[in-house]
């Protein structure tokens, strides 16, 4: 499947969310709860950021499924939180990294399955 929409932007932010993965195999490996925080960091920075701008795009294009779109990004959201919630609290590092990698499983399962449907917006 193809997992590009043809939005700048937007395609290089999900390419960070792949590019997560790497980083978190290699957290996993080092098995250093320091390799969590930048994951951790570029979630609850980016990806918040990344879906405002996703969800005004939306708005800008009167886009038809925006309000199922928001939610399950409000879900993303919540995860994220609670992600560095665990991480501020000293939680086992290998539950912080299983739940993070939960959420890259379900952020990457978003952009292939409900972010493509963007593609059908007029985007010039």
């Amino acid at each position: 499947m193809d997992d590009q929409l043809n939005i700048g932007t937007l395609d290089d932010h999900h390419s960070d969310v792949f590019h997560m993965v790497h980083l978190l195999d290699k957290a996993i490996k080092s098995n250093s709860r320091e390799s969590l925080k930048p994951i951790i960091d570029f979630l609850t920075s980016h990806a918040f950021d990344h879906f405002n701008e996703e969800e005004q795009l939306m708005r800008d294009h009167n886009f038809y499924d925006i309000q199922n779109h928001q939610k399950e990004h409000n879900q993303f959201k919540h995860k994220i939180k609670l992600i560095e919630k665990m991480y501020n609290e000293n939680l086992h590092t290998t539950h912080i990294a299983y739940s993070i990698r939960q959420l890259i499983d379900a952020l990457i399962k978003h952009i292939q399955h409900v972010d493509v449907k963007m593609k059908a917006m007029d985007h010039e």
